[in-house]
């Protein structure tokens, strides 16, 4: 079970059994950006880094907003009590997904700082080493369809957990070396109470995105892959 921490009007989430508390700078990029281990994460909106902390690759994401809002407010969101904010929700999203064994990051620490009737919030998860995203994958090489079927499975499996995925795409499909998958980027996940016709709307999303990065990388990709996703999906 994780712990709460308070530092001034910051509130920190960090594993009960981490023996050292974690700190309200070390959730800015700029706090890491002369350390060993950063590196900055293109794509996305900009608000993620690599560090290393506690002897380990992790990722520190930042919670900023897109399309028009975001130009106004952001990194900035509505004030509707620490269990409702961001990163506490997605936490708790991540250790569901770990309790039916799925891949997907290790949370190793949560902030949320309030201002008023605002807060600015950032995730650090564990980085999952020896991975590319499925779209930089596809744009070298094609994938066997077992590997798609098996990436079906997953997505079966972890619709089975209750969990939906606010945002399914390609690039938040990671696959090593061994050709194993993993999930990330939980934000704004719901959990739900069983199978219905929501699990379709991710499945589409999906399909969507890489058909849009196809048009635009021209990627190893053909309508088959599709067909054996949806096989192992439905299996």
């Amino acid at each position: 079970m994780p712990r709460e921490v308070k530092s001034g009007n910051c509130y920190i989430l960090q594993p009960s059994a981490r023996a050292e508390d974690f700190r309200r700078e070390q959730f800015d990029p700029d706090y890491w950006r002369q350390q060993p281990g950063f590196a900055a994460i293109d794509g996305g909106r900009g608000g993620s880094c690599q560090i290393e902390i506690d002897g380990r690759k992790a990722i520190l994401r930042r919670y900023l907003r897109g399309g028009f809002i975001g130009n106004i407010f952001n990194d900035r969101y509505l004030w509707l009590g620490k269990t409702l904010a961001r990163p506490w929700l997605e936490w708790g999203i991540l250790e569901r997904a770990r309790e039916a064994d799925l891949p997907v990051p290790e949370p190793l620490a949560a902030c949320i700082c309030r201002y008023g009737l605002s807060y600015r919030a950032a995730l650090i998860t564990a980085y999952v080493d020896d991975t590319e995203t499925l779209t930089d994958r596809l744009a070298r090489a094609r994938l066997k369809l077992g590997s798609w079927q098996r990436l079906g499975g997953l997505i079966r499996r972890l619709h089975a957990a209750g969990i939906r995925h606010a945002d399914l795409n390609s690039d938040n499909v990671l696959i090593d070396s061994r050709n194993r998958f993993y999930l990330i980027d939980f934000d704004k996940a719901r959990l739900m109470k069983q199978l219905d016709d929501w699990q379709w709307r991710p499945l589409y999303r999906l399909q969507r995105s890489i058909v849009k990065r196809n048009q635009l990388r021209h990627l190893h990709y053909a309508e088959d892959d599709w067909q054996a996703l949806m096989d192992g999906y439905q299996a």
